[in-house]
């Protein structure tokens, strides 16, 4: 495979927590293996591929990373996305709440490192997409990185924060997926929640549902603000509430054309619990440097289980980091045998099983996205490569 023609090109790799050890060699996920060099159903839409073979460091059990083939659909999708919603801020007289402080160059600068985190983290995390699939998570994945910016350090205000203004439309979040359907003020949302109805009508609703219950949270816990933590199982609890457990459902089940029912899903919540660990975990390892960077410039806290670990252990934050990796290799361990559990009980559907399969699919990718984002990677030092 011409890995530079096939899968979207990237800037950086880092490892935050390497391994010496050779994990690969515990042959988990076989059909992940298998998908590197012959065709796997469900993943007609996808890139394959093992990084160790790129030459990569790859601290993980997953002898694959998959990835949608549809990152340029994702790419002119958000790009087009982003550029109207700062056309309509402007119509508006509702520019971006820094422009007058900051130059265009950093302006620049930012916008494309928002528009990239928004293509890169659905075509990583849902790699099973296709065209249009990938253009729809792409979209919704503006919305939300604005969001996640605009709370996080206000990046983007009034006029461009498009989920708190659908948020301001009501009273509370109705239970009923239905309502999730609109109608909506903003044109740009509308469009996009009736292209995910149409797409797959329940799980596109999830996905407005959970996009906007996670936007929601996060206005109501500012993501900066201090928190104290009892236990390792009291963080981890804490950290999946603020993951979109329910967009990330809906997202699952759509870039995959499934419709898997809640008490369908039931029997699988062990796993999608160890599923939304794992996700959850990655992230704080590999987005730890960026956070400590922005706690000192902006003195304030930072909420990460790299500090957490360190404080209830007593350990360093290297030896931390070391931990949480170790903690991500058994989660992976955990979800290798519920998952063959699983298909060996002959007791779940063809759709319970593509569901179960896509969240192993989807943290292998998430690991990939992680390792060469920009958004983390770049307050790593010698993190950029030559691709």
């Amino acid at each position: 495979m011409d890995f530079k023609l096939s899968i979207k090109p990237f800037e950086y790799f880092f490892d935050p927590a390497p391994l010496n050890d050779d994990y690969a060699s515990l042959n988990l996920f076989p059909f992940l293996e298998a998908s590197t060099r012959e065709a796997i159903p469900g993943l007609e839409d996808s890139n394959c591929f093992n990084p160790r073979h790129m030459g990569l460091p790859w601290s993980t059990t997953f002898p694959a990373a998959v990835q949608s083939k549809y990152w340029r659909d994702a790419q002119e999708a958000a790009t087009e996305l982003f550029e109207k919603i700062r056309a309509a801020a402007k119509a508006k007289g509702k520019e971006m709440r820094d422009n007058e402080m900051t130059n265009e160059e950093i302006s620049k600068s930012r916008d494309a490192l928002l528009i990239d985190t928004a293509i890169s983290a659905p075509m990583n995390m849902f790699p099973a997409a296709n065209a249009n699939q990938a253009r729809i998570l792409a979209k919704g994945n503006i919305f939300i990185f604005i969001h996640d910016d605009d709370v996080d350090c206000q990046s983007y205000g009034t006029g461009t924060n498009v989920l708190k203004e659908a948020l301001e439309e009501l009273q509370s979040l109705p239970e009923e997926l239905e309502r999730y359907r609109g109608p909506w003020k903003n044109p740009l949302f509308q469009e996009w929640v009736d292209e995910c109805a149409q797409e797959n009508f329940e799980a596109g609703l999830e996905f407005v549902q959970g996009a906007l219950i996670w936007a929601k949270h996060t206005l109501d816990n500012p993501p900066k603000k201090q928190e104290h933590f009892s236990s390792w199982p009291d963080y981890v609890y804490f950290r999946i509430k603020d993951f979109m457990t329910i967009g990330v459902s809906g997202m699952l089940q759509l870039s995959c054309a499934i419709k898997v029912p809640a008490p369908e899903r039931k029997a699988l919540d062990e796993m999608y619990r160890l599923y939304m660990m794992h996700f959850s975990l990655t992230n704080d390892l590999y987005s730890y440097e960026k956070e400590m960077l922005e706690a000192k410039e902006e003195g304030v806290a930072i909420v990460n289980g790299v500090p957490v670990i360190a404080h209830l252990l007593n350990v360093s934050r290297k030896t931390a980091k070391t931990i949480l990796r170790m903690i991500l290799i058994d989660l992976e361990n955990q979800l290798h045998v519920v998952y063959n559990a699983h298909v060996q009980s002959g007791m779940l559907n063809d759709r319970q099983l593509r569901y179960a399969r896509s969240m192993i699919e989807g943290l292998s990718g998430n690991l990939f996205y992680s390792a060469t984002i920009g958004r983390y990677a770049r307050a790593i030092p010698g993190s950029h490569v030559m691709n």
